[in-house]
């Protein structure tokens, strides 16, 4: 390791003498070989945490505006149809991938607000094997035929479930009147 840490860097150049270092500078040249051999653990973290961001309005700008110059240099635009319909369809391409990108980050925020508001259901409310293939549909596991079945049941449950409430919540609005008293 010794070899390594004396590098030309730390003991200077090759065929001249080299520099007299201070025990602290040697220990700092030391570190600086060692981050370089084994790289920064803080930079390798940084560097594994960036998420790519969705394209940004203004690199689309910057595209439609490159787009524009490069047609306000043209005088004779019959001769340019083809390249004018090329950069039509990747300023439509850039659109329509930054509209993907959009949906798929409300999709999965969606998603997991979803999976939160499952993990509120009480177990006893609902059979072992429907929450299984809830689970399945909220995870995007595959599901299997009887999944399919619970999930089928589980919808007709709500649906009486949900006809059922229109009465509660007339009966409701009848224990919440107030008799008027006749003056």
């Amino acid at each position: 390791m010794d070899k390594w840490l004396s590098s030309d860097k730390i003991t200077g150049e090759k065929g001249k003498t080299p520099k007299k270092y201070t025990q602290e500078e040697i220990q700092e040249g030391k570190k600086r070989k060692i981050e370089e051999l084994i790289g920064n653990p803080s930079k390798t973290i940084k560097k594994n945490t960036i998420n790519h961001p969705p394209i940004i309005e203004d690199d689309f700008l910057a595209y439609f505006m490159e787009f524009k110059n490069w047609l306000d240099q043209r005088t004779y635009l019959k001769g340019d149809i083809d390249k004018i319909e090329t950069w039509i369809k990747n300023l439509y391409a850039k659109i329509e991938s930054k509209n993907i990108q959009e949906e798929k980050i409300i999709e999965i925020s969606e998603r997991k607000k979803l999976i939160e508001d499952f993990k509120r259901v009480p177990p006893k409310l609902i059979e072992e094997k429907i929450r299984i293939a809830l689970n399945k549909k909220l995870h995007r596991r595959e599901k299997t035929n009887s999944d399919t079945y619970y999930l089928k049941k589980l919808k007709k449950i709500i649906q009486e479930k949900l006809r059922e409430a229109r009465y509660y919540e007339i009966l409701k609005r009848i224990l919440d009147y107030k008799d008027r008293k006749k003056a």
